[in-house]
């Protein structure tokens, strides 16, 4: 696949009640307010952005040069009738050898939890994965002590592949161990049970 040509512009994707953009360098502000909530550092194992230039350099790295590269995709994610976002999720680390494959991520306020976005807007990007970018397996790492996030992937119908020890850092950069989940292409159908309690959603990457 040319991915040039076959995403010339940052794809925007519609559920029923989000909306999934592209984030730009406007969005700095809302970076550093977001990557430094206590609940979404513990749930990613990231340190927060020490101020805002350092907010908008990684925004820099980890999404829009992201995209530039045709490496992967991030997307913020903002309700249909409210423009402000409330997280992202994204598809990184994209190669095509020896499966055409990439890395799930994604992270949302604790005011949106419990509403069932994160599912809703994970759905999207795997029908996303698994169709235009003709992805045969998605994987996720996720620290064992965020047990919301798990129970994302579980309720997707991801599999717990292997426990991983020492594999992930945490904020401090201690090693912790981490879950490796994966959801192949022919595993894959957006699971149509309810949308999960308030414990089903939480940051991870």
């Amino acid at each position: 696949m040319d991915r040039f040509a076959a995403f010339p512009v940052f794809p925007e994707l519609t559920t029923e009640r989000l909306v999934l953009r592209g984030v730009t360098v406007a969005d700095a502000d809302w970076y550093l307010r977001h990557f430094s909530r206590p609940e979404i550092v513990l749930g990613q194992g990231y340190p927060p952005p020490a101020d805002r230039a350092a907010a908008e350099a990684e925004l820099r790295t980890f999404v829009l040069d992201l995209f530039g590269a045709r490496n992967g995709f991030r997307w913020g994610i903002a309700t249909r009738d409210d423009p402000s976002l409330i997280g992202s999720a994204g598809l990184y680390k994209w190669v095509d050898a020896p499966l055409r494959q990439a890395e799930l991520g994604y992270d949302l306020e604790p005011a949106a939890w419990g509403r069932g976005f994160m599912r809703e807007a994970l759905e999207a990007i795997l029908d996303f994965a698994f169709g235009p970018m003709r992805l045969e397996r998605v994987e996720a790492f996720v620290l064992t002590s965020n047990e919301r996030s798990q129970r994302v992937l579980d309720r997707l119908g991801f599999r717990r592949v292997a426990l991983l020890p020492d594999h992930g850092e945490d904020e401090h950069g201690a090693l912790r161990d981490e879950w490796l989940f994966g959801l192949s292409h022919d595993d894959w159908s957006a699971p149509v049970a309810p949308a999960a309690p308030a414990t089903a959603e939480a940051p991870a990457e």
